[in-house]
């Protein structure tokens, strides 16, 4: 095998790998857009990718033909700290060899983003099980399920208890969003996932709640005691653009719900989400992709309850970050 940087004379050739896999993939996960089988569609994403600030990647190449590559951009968050981005379609491999490619292509590009300082190294690889293997021997953990689900059709509701009720959200209900949006921030907080809550991140989710208020991109619905909400979920169009493989405007992304501590196992999330749910097929949606912390023991064991099935997990390889390079000295 031999490693090459990534570039723009590879498109063609990678795009070609990309759609192959990708049709691969569709026939594991039916619900994945058609679009991912689509040579152009995968051009302008690589290119678009490639072109990304912070770009990165390589090649592999085999008797002087391209069998794979493994390509990411690096990125600061308050979460994940400066890292790398692989995403969905970020990584194609040979499917003859692909436990050791996957291993060999991350040994070259890891280590151009080692001697860039870059310690943080996120892929998001396909739910099966040969990638996973490769993945989880090169010390990656599992950190996030990316599903999709069909809306196409309809459910039934459950009624709400007593005293409870639901409506589309209003403009007047931006203060309490405001308050409440750090729910689900408090729940992953606890055990087992652990996770911090800088106060930056607070400082950004608090608006873009109150926002949901009046906010014609989204659609959210919420239930109330009274006055006082006590549970929330949000739709939206799935994020379109070059850079966005799977975006298209025949699926919506499942964001957020949430409900109050002492409000939860009376039914109001299932009865709020499933009319959600039929809400999204009324807008004309086909498909609902959502994600989740695998750490998250609630959430792991409740969205496949609607028919929600993993496509992809989000890996981590955190490098410890006393890692410096061997001074070899004549």
């Amino acid at each position: 095998m031999e490693f090459q940087i990534f570039n723009l004379t590879h498109i063609e050739e990678a795009a070609k790998l990309l759609t192959a896999q990708s049709a691969g993939m569709q026939r594991q996960f039916p619900l994945l857009p058609d679009r991912i089988a689509d040579v152009q569609i995968a051009q302008i994403f690589l290119r678009a990718l490639l072109e990304k600030a912070d770009g990165h990647g390589m090649v592999m190449l085999e008797k002087n033909d391209l069998v794979g590559y493994m390509l990411g951009y690096y990125d600061d968050s308050p979460f994940f700290g400066k890292h790398v981005w692989v995403p969905f379609g970020g990584t194609v491999l040979p499917p003859t060899n692909l436990y050791a490619a996957l291993r060999a292509i991350y040994a070259a590009v890891g280590d151009i983003w080692i001697k860039d300082g870059i310690l943080n190294h996120y892929l998001v690889c396909p739910a099966l099980d040969e990638w996973l293997k490769a993945g989880f021997s090169l010390s990656f953990g599992q950190e996030q399920a990316y599903a999709v689900a069909s809306v196409l059709e309809r459910k039934d509701e459950k009624p709400l208890p007593k005293g409870i009720s639901m409506r589309t959200v209003q403009p007047l209900d931006a203060n309490q969003l405001f308050e409440k949006g750090h729910w689900i921030a408090a729940h992953l907080n606890g055990a087992p996932v652990w996770e911090p809550v800088p106060e930056e991140h607070l400082e950004n989710i608090r608006p873009a709640y109150a926002e949901l208020a009046s906010d014609d991109t989204s659609t959210t619905w919420v239930a109330l005691d009274g006055d006082e909400i006590v549970s929330y979920v949000t739709i939206y169009t799935v994020d379109l653009g070059a850079i966005h493989y799977l975006g298209t405007p025949q699926a919506t992304h499942f964001a957020t719900a949430a409900t109050h501590p002492q409000y939860r196992a009376r039914g109001i999330g299932r009865a709020l989400f499933t009319h959600i749910f039929n809400v999204a097929r009324e807008q004309g949606y086909t498909t609902m992709f959502t994600d989740w912390r695998t750490t998250n023991l609630e959430a792991a064991c409740y969205w496949p309850t609607f028919g929600f099935q993993p496509f992809s997990y989000r890996l981590l390889r955190r490098v410890n970050p006393r890692y410096q390079r061997f001074a070899v000295s004549d």
